[in-house]
């Protein structure tokens, strides 16, 4: 976290071709300080003066961007305010787009018209980080109880962080106390000079609003492990109740394992293998705790870790994850000496050919293709991955004797839920859908939830690409690993 800065205040002069603007009313005269409401039912659009508005904003930050005099003719004392100026804008901005961003998710706009939660729909539109979209929307939520904090950060006086420190803290059970100490955080900023020294203030206070808390609940547990550009993934996680500390006594027996070994290793070479810190210690306990677990339940040859990855026959050097990503070369040398190969064959549309039997699950190799071929979930715009989704049957399969021939909701529940089952026996036929891998879409369990419901279809088109057509007859195309369906398709 950064130190925040002090109030700020707008810059000291404006650029040379526009005159000065009072607070709340623009260069034409007119008041703009509230726009006018609008209300969900009346479909009404941003008018001119708010299209206006954020045109003005955008040409004024290009020209200073790449205006005629550069940074570096700026005197020092020039250079500060400015850099002060920014930030009083950026935080303008950033309350601006929270008033926004709530607005529309307490329409659920998204979702109605598209099919996306708010936070899947910014993330997609914007191209941000499905983590980025989830903190803003998080803090428009708050923003909308809380006008003390909005105005705040509309003024400047604080930041996007200190209302996420703040939102981050929230929950049903102290919302209302934190509506009623809104301003009480807001001067809180003054007393101290480091931010982390304010948020950790404002985690005991906030935790004395909720003292108890609830009972722990599987919900409040979460885990997130996302690849970053260097390669390497990031694990996120809370844990409660009996998780937390299943997980903590798990963790440090292993990584007592793990010093012994990487000890006696760098007793022995001590300048080739030195002994690593102790957060690395615990990283490679965990992986160490998942090897012991997988190994727990392995049955047949090989290792086993089911790890899948791809190479291709034309290009065999290059070894890549499901979803197209390149692995080091460490790790690829590492991963092939003890591997079992399993062929998929794809044509030379990049469809994959069909490998099960006609059969109500999808077998183990099918969705090692479905991985292969989509890389997460086919709803456009969706970012999540192939360990979180669903074999959809497009057509669906339907049991002998079955009355319906369209979707059936109690059908699909339970033939296209197979996620990391190895079913590869049925015990009944089908009268419906085949499970043939032009028949199977990777979908996350919401957007499986989507299809499904009434006005809403879904058809394979050429190469095993799919279309999606919403209750308003829009046509959407599928993606595959993020990349839109070609118009040819």
């Amino acid at each position: 976290m950064t130190d925040p800065t002090p109030p700020l205040t707008p810059p000291p002069t404006p650029p040379p071709d526009r005159p000065p603007a009072e607070a709340g009313v623009n260069t034409d005269g007119r008041d703009h300080t509230e726009a006018p409401d609008c209300a969900a039912e009346d479909g009404c659009s941003p008018g001119p003066m708010l299209e206006s508005d954020l045109r003005d904003i955008v040409d004024r930050a290009r020209h200073l961007a790449t205006g005629a005099a550069g940074p570096d003719q700026i005197s020092d004392d020039g250079l500060e305010d400015l850099a002060v100026a920014l930030e009083s804008a950026r935080r303008a901005l950033d309350a601006a787009t929270a008033r926004i961003n709530g607005e529309i998710d307490a329409r659920k706009s998204t979702d109605r018209r598209h099919g996306h939660s708010t936070k899947t729909w910014t993330a997609g539109t914007l191209r941000l980080p499905s983590e980025e979209a989830g903190r803003r929307v998080k803090v428009a939520r708050l923003l909308r109880s809380c006008p003390d904090l909005h105005e705040a950060l509309r003024l400047g006086r604080i930041g996007f962080d200190h209302v996420r420190v703040i939102a981050n803290a929230t929950n049903a059970r102290n919302v209302d106390a934190v509506i009623g100490i809104q301003q009480q955080l807001i001067d809180m900023t003054d007393d101290f000079l480091l931010f982390r020294a304010w948020a950790a203030q404002v985690l005991d206070l906030l935790r004395l609003a909720d003292p108890d808390g609830a009972e722990p609940s599987v919900e409040d547990n979460h885990l997130n492990l996302s690849v970053q550009f260097d390669g390497s993934a990031r694990l996120e996680a809370t844990l409660v109740g009996d998780s937390r500390h299943v997980v903590e006594h798990a963790l440090s027996v292993f990584s007592d394992r793990v010093f012994a070994q990487l000890a006696s290793d760098a007793a022995q070479a001590p300048e080739d293998l030195p002994l690593p810190h102790h957060s690395a210690i615990r990283a490679l306990a965990l992986g160490e705790i998942c090897r012991v677990a997988l190994a727990a339940t392995h049955k047949g040859p090989g290792t086993a870790a089911d790890v899948t990855f791809v190479i291709h026959a034309e290009d065999p050097g290059v070894v890549r994850t499901h979803d197209g990503e390149r692995v080091d070369s460490y790790t690829a040398q590492v991963a092939v000496c003890d591997a079992a190969f399993h062929p998929v064959v794809f044509d030379r549309f990049g469809v994959a050919v069909d490998l099960g039997r006609e059969q109500r699950f999808g077998s183990r190799d099918q969705r090692r293709a479905s991985r292969v071929r989509d890389g997460g979930c086919v709803f456009p715009g969706c970012d999540a991955p192939s360990s979180r989704t669903d074999l959809h049957h497009v057509d669906p399969w339907v049991p002998t004797g079955s009355s319906s021939a369209g979707h059936h909701p109690d059908v699909c529940s339970d033939s296209c839920h197979h996620t990391d089952t190895d079913s590869t026996s049925t015990g009944s036929t089908s009268t419906g859908g085949r499970t043939d891998m032009d028949n199977l879409a990777s979908l996350c369990r919401h957007h499986h939830g989507v299809v499904h419901r009434t006005g809403w279809a879904m058809r394979t088109v050429e190469h095993q690409w799919f279309e999606f057509t919403t209750p308003t007859g829009a046509v959407l195309g599928s993606q595959r690993h993020g990349r839109p369906m070609p118009a040819a398709a």
